[in-house]
């Protein structure tokens, strides 16, 4: 009775149940379809040799580990070799799409990353650039505002004398003889609160305001370039809101009441900043709440009213159309005409107010998309 127990401890030494049941199952997987039997063959051993290595599959008890070394029995060591190596490199594979795979994700990771902070600073670039515009828009109406109110005080306190001053002139002026027309023909004497301006820059040409709107802004013009304020601002740094222009072509100093079209420039940008906001005239409701037109040369304050709106483009050298960027000069009846009937002909819509011979009058041109080099024309005649 001894004896038997002792043979039964020693058999049952490491055996576990559990192990041997998990390890019959997964025998009766592999060779699910095959006979027991018949003897396995080298094919069947080789297909199963090959599951259990491409699976990953560990036996738990020596029941797995004696169905492997039947499996083994069954194929020569080149066989199995040549498993491991088939097996090995489907793994590596694997693992090299995976990192492929990983480094694809970074990568998508890294330009979004890029992608998005290069929004971000474009938009906030943007929006700082509108900022300096704005700032110094403001600095620039402040100085003509404190230059003008410089010249209040001034006139105030000169206010006694001038009466004095008057009645020697006219005593004078009656005691000379008369002068001949050149002689008292009056030259363009700038406004003085645009004096500081023009010291500041010899561009400065003039300033245009369309009450109720944003479009407040001074003019500038250069000679013979009607594109160096594109992208530069009143400091002739690099902007790329730019500012307005008034065509080089356009004379500023002609004072005497000389028919001419004023042709301002802007860019229509986005952010509604320039002639950003001057896209709103498309619609004549619009039109007819903000029709008054503010534009003070160097020399003169003047006021105008809008006629019309139209929409326009840059056109080729051998097209035959109307080019209102070349209609300046109107000192003829036949060029005013010319003038008139194109606008009229071309205009998404009119005024009451009517353009006769003799008009002083403001076009206003930005970019529009509705074509290719489309624009964008605001035209008005001056009023007073």
């Amino acid at each position: 009775m001894g004896n038997y127990r002792e043979m039964y401890n020693s058999y049952s030494t490491g055996y576990d149940p559990k192990a041997v049941e998990h390890d019959l199952q997964l025998i009766s997987q592999l060779t699910h379809g095959i006979s027991g039997k018949k003897k396995m063959t080298m094919h069947q051993a080789q297909e199963i040799y090959y599951k259990i290595k491409k699976d990953n599959i560990c036996f738990q008890s020596e029941t797995g580990e004696n169905f492997l070394s039947s499996l083994y029995e069954s194929m020569t060591d080149a066989q199995r070799q040549q498993i491991d190596r088939a097996i090995q490199r489907k793994r590596q594979k694997k693992q090299n799409r995976k990192q492929l795979l990983s480094i694809n994700r970074k990568i998508a990771c890294v330009v979004s990353a890029v992608v998005l902070i290069s929004c971000i600073v474009c938009i906030n670039w943007n929006l700082l650039m509108d900022l300096r515009t704005n700032y110094q828009t403001k600095k620039l109406q402040a100085k003509i505002l404190d230059t003008s109110e410089t010249d209040s005080g001034q006139l105030n306190t000169q206010h006694q004398t001038t009466a004095e001053k008057q009645d020697a002139a006219v005593q004078t002026a009656q005691q000379e003889p008369v002068q001949s027309e050149e002689q008292s023909k009056e030259t363009a004497v700038m406004l003085p609160k645009f004096t500081q301006l023009y010291e500041e820059n010899p561009d400065f040409t003039g300033w245009l305001r369309i009450p109720g709107t944003k479009i407040d802004y001074p003019v500038m013009t250069r000679s013979g370039d009607n594109n160096y304020y594109l992208d530069k601002n009143f400091e002739q740094q690099h902007d790329k809101n730019g500012l307005l222009i008034l065509d080089y072509r356009n004379d500023i100093e002609n004072t005497a009441g000389v028919p001419q079209n004023f042709i301002i420039y802007g860019h229509n940008m986005r952010t509604g900043v320039m002639f950003g906001t001057l896209k709103n005239y498309k619609e004549k409701t619009f039109c007819d709440e903000h029709r008054t037109i503010r534009f003070d040369t160097l020399y003169e304050e003047s006021e105008y009213r809008v006629v019309a709106a139209m929409l326009s483009g840059v056109a080729y050298e051998d097209e035959d159309v109307f080019r209102y960027y070349d209609a300046i000069d109107t000192s003829t009846e036949e060029n005013f005409n010319v003038f008139r009937e194109n606008v009229l002909g071309n205009a998404i819509y009119t005024t009451e107010e009517t353009l006769e011979y003799g008009d002083t009058c403001l076009i206003l041109s930005t970019c529009d998309n509705y074509k290719e080099d489309g624009r964008f024309v605001l035209v008005a005649k001056k009023v007073s």
